[in-house]
């Protein structure tokens, strides 16, 4: 039986654009949402708050779970944000700054809304759709479950 892995994953937006991990490995340039596994005793929201701080520095709070994305071993909540402070960077001894490598980089930074459409989102592909359309027509008070086939 394979246990499922949870995570929690924060969408901030602040004047026209909005919050990514743009990420590079071996044969592959895409973005995600920033985010990451919520911990033993953690909240989901408490876990929004804490990546987005690791991962880029930024200050969020929590409005409410708009997104979910689910595969076959892993179930990503996805927040609506608000921005409180700071400017997305990659500090020394977060996470991702010590997995980085030549060919594994990380870099967190604000893209332009309108630019969505024409990024790669590799696995988070499935997202793609409900995102750009949550963000031009606004989320739905429901939250929207997308399926994402389990990929290596």
């Amino acid at each position: 039986m394979t246990r499922v892995r949870h995570t929690a994953r924060g969408i901030v937006v602040r004047a026209g654009q909005l919050l990514l991990m743009e990420r590079w490995r071996p044969g592959l340039h895409y973005f995600s949402i920033p985010g990451g596994g919520i911990e033993p005793g953690e909240t989901a929201e408490e876990t929004v708050v804490r990546e987005i701080a690791e991962e880029t520095t930024l200050v969020v709070t929590v409005e409410r779970q708009v997104l979910e994305m689910r595969d076959s071993d892993t179930v990503h909540k996805i927040y609506l944000c608000q921005y409180v402070a700071g400017e997305p960077q990659l500090l020394a001894d977060s996470p991702e700054a010590l997995l980085s490598t030549a060919d594994n980089l990380f870099s967190p930074r604000w893209v332009p809304v309108d630019e969505l459409p024409q990024l790669s989102f590799t696995y988070w592909q499935p997202l793609q759709p409900e995102l750009i359309r949550g963000l031009q027509n606004g989320f739905p008070s429901d939250v929207t479950i997308v399926s994402a086939a389990q990929t290596s």
